[in-house]
């Protein structure tokens, strides 16, 4: 290996303090290099996030709680003799077998979840369980009436939810997000018992779906619950949260990559779908402390010469050495969407998140937007976390023309043979779209000033659509057949694919465009 260069060096995170006597550490990998592998590992990750097995296992504590090894990657690692670099990153690999996954291999474990009450809802394995169109089950008690409060909150939202070409996808995608948040806390990230958690990343999503749809009050109570979230004494979310109230279901590592999520979520609402000055104040004034708040933890947490983030687990929630795209994109995101807000508040932090801006800016360009956008600081290997790049992410880039090549070319080198795509080069040859990715690109290329772009965008949305369960819900993932797979309803998807088709629907006004612009012109 080649040395560091000095920017590579301030990237590296301190060394880690194992502890020999947690559960697993240095745990024998299963002989079978394959399936044995993948049953044990899958518990390790997050709805939305690509782990190679549906089963449910313990949570990993390899590593201190600061920074909890998951187990994908020590037995994976283990198991296919993946060997560290001086970099400290794996070996250049694929991470699972290449053979296309089966029904039989990747089961779908539901169609969908519908309510069997006003605060209580169950999966459906089978159509006949569901009144078709809803989220009610067939045998609930007083199913007429769970079907009209769907039927009249559906009819509150706004216009374009009922008058958009993609009516029924929206429709459906709608009914996801009530289904996993009505009656809740907030959104689940899904109902199977691994999914049914809290995530940062899919509840700041959600609210914006709410928010775009018109629902602000459900929106707001989102972010409030974000704000309330326990987080640790450096201000991280944790990775996911129990739906029961408190803190972290298990010890995972806390994510870096939350706060700009829930900073993005905060200041695209903020933006986009609280329109009327006073209300707009009066949201100011109801969020200013949580944007605050936010601001302050991340900018404590930027590297001061290089102005990059810390090195933390993103939306794929494996180990990382390096520096991932899915932690920098979010992070910007959040600085620039925060600084509206915070001005509106007065906050100083505003000059200081826009400071930050511009190194991190810079970070990235020279770091990854060099390099195609890879997944790693100074790789070369594709990845969806591209679409995080643009908006509604995004509300600036210097060169938002190489931002969208890059969004086009790593589409190409991630299609899967379903004609979705994975969530990256470093994942699994095992033909398995993944829809939240796919969902994520569509959204991003919805959000383009050009028409081709937004064709595309609106044959992502087809592709989702065409491949829901027969419930309507939308699955995890597609395998290489065609077929829906592991868990359905998934929040992450139904969100940015409302989002998408809402960002279809603003292209043709003009008074609303949330389309890339060059930093210089902000």
């Amino acid at each position: 290996m080649e040395p560091d260069t000095a920017a590579q060096a301030a990237d590296r995170p301190a060394p880690l303090t194992e502890n020999p006597s947690a559960p697993g550490h240095g745990a024998t990998p299963p002989s079978d290099t394959g399936e044995a592998v993948l049953r044990i590992s899958a518990a390790a990750f997050p709805p939305g996030v690509p782990h190679p097995s549906t089963a449910e296992a313990s949570p990993p504590s390899g590593l201190t709680r600061a920074r909890a090894l998951p187990r994908r990657s020590v037995l994976v690692a283990a198991a296919l003799g993946l060997g560290l670099t001086a970099g400290g990153t794996l070996a250049t690999r694929k991470l699972l077998p290449t053979a296309p996954d089966t029904l039989a291999e990747r089961p779908l474990h539901s169609l969908t979840v519908a309510f069997t009450s006003a605060d209580a809802r169950g999966p459906v394995s089978a159509p006949d369980q569901v009144i078709p169109g809803t989220r009610v089950q067939a045998h609930a008690e007083n199913a007429h009436l769970l079907v009209r409060r769907e039927e009249d909150w559906l009819d509150s939202l706004a216009p374009w939810t009922r008058t958009s070409p993609h009516a029924d996808l929206i429709r459906n995608a709608y009914l996801d997000l009530f289904v996993l948040t009505e009656g809740l806390p907030a959104t689940a990230a899904g109902w199977t018992s691994a999914w049914r958690h809290i995530w940062p990343r899919d509840t700041a999503h959600a609210a914006a779906a709410f928010a775009a749809a018109g629902d602000l009050p459900r929106a707001d109570a989102l972010l409030e619950h974000l704000a309330a979230a326990p987080r640790t004494e450096a201000g991280w979310f944790e990775a996911r949260y129990d739906i029961r109230g408190g803190g972290a279901p298990d010890d995972r590592s806390p994510q870096f990559d939350g706060l700009g999520w829930a900073a993005w979520a905060l200041g695209w609402i903020h933006e986009n779908a609280v329109l009327d000055v006073t209300e707009r104040a009066s949201f100011v004034r109801r969020h200013a402390a949580f944007a605050s708040s936010l601001a302050t933890s991340m900018l404590a947490a930027l590297n001061p010469r290089s102005g990059g983030p810390p090195v933390s687990s993103d939306y794929w929630e494996v180990f990382e050495w390096r520096v991932t795209l899915g932690v920098a994109a979010p992070t910007l995101a959040g600085l620039q969407r925060l600084q509206p807000v915070l001005a509106a508040a007065d906050d100083p932090l505003a000059r200081k998140c826009a400071v930050a801006e511009a190194a991190l800016t810079e970070y990235i360009r020279e770091r990854f937007a060099e390099h195609g956008f890879p997944r790693h600081a100074h790789g070369r290997h594709a990845d969806s976390a591209v679409g995080f790049m643009l908006p509604p992410y995004l509300a600036s880039w210097p060169d938002p023309e190489n931002a969208r090549r890059a969004l086009a070319e790593t589409e190409a080198r991630l299609l899967q043979p379903a004609g979705g795509i994975t969530p990256g080069e470093r994942w699994a040859d095992d033909g398995v779209s993944w829809t939240p990715e796919t969902a994520v690109f569509a959204l991003a290329n919805a959000t383009s000033a050009e028409a081709a772009h937004r064709a595309r965008a609106a044959r992502q949305l087809e592709w989702l659509a065409a491949h829901r369960t027969p419930a309507g819900s939308f699955p995890e993932k597609v395998l290489a057949s065609g077929e829906p797979s592991a868990v359905a309803p998934l929040a992450w998807t139904a969100a940015c694919a409302a989002l998408a088709a809402h960002a279809l629907t603003r292209a043709g006004d003009s008074r609303t465009g949330d389309g890339m612009r060059a930093r210089s012109q902000r």
